[in-house]
């Protein structure tokens, strides 16, 4: 086929009956790859009516996890973070938890009630916790990362907590 030449497949969203292909000197028609076309077609359509929508322009932080990010914010954070996890750790935190949030309350375990009758401290949305605590556990992992221990990390999520509950902003 000469550069001049196109080539056109047409596919519909529904069953996909024929192929052609259009090479400018004639059509021609392949029942195979019409199978493995409606087999990826399937596929997609799966997938795509299996996954939870995402508000736009907005991604899971990993796949299942339930919370979303702008795509962009997370490329940035990656980069801006790359290669020190505790960077990019403090920047989710800061993206997924207020000050107010973090007023009064702990990251891990349980709602707790004061013997004195005040109300005890809440804890963190747990899904954000986790959802964070296991997307920098990944990318360390991951070449050009450094790597980072889970209880240094759960470390973290006390003083971060700490220390946003001490300050007035």
């Amino acid at each position: 086929m000469t550069p001049h030449e196109q080539a056109t497949v047409y596919a519909s969203i529904g069953p996909i009956s024929a192929i052609t292909i259009s090479c400018g000197k004639g059509e021609y028609s392949d029942p195979g790859q019409v199978r493995e076309l409606q087999t990826l077609c399937d596929l997609i359509g799966e997938r795509y009516c299996g996954s939870p929508a995402s508000p736009s322009g907005q991604q899971e932080l990993f796949p299942g996890s339930g919370i979303f990010i702008s795509s962009f914010r997370l490329a940035a954070m990656n980069h801006a973070s790359k290669p020190n996890c505790m960077r990019l750790f403090h920047a989710l935190f800061d993206h997924f938890f207020t000050v107010e949030e973090c007023q009064n309350a702990v990251p891990f375990g349980r709602p707790g009630n004061n013997p004195s009758g005040k109300e005890g401290k809440q804890v963190l949305d747990r899904k954000k916790v986790d959802g964070i605590l296991t997307y920098v556990l990944r990318c360390a992992t991951l070449p050009d990362w450094e790597p980072i221990e889970e209880a240094k990390l759960k470390k973290a999520f006390v003083n971060k907590c700490r220390a946003r509950a001490g300050s007035k902003e």
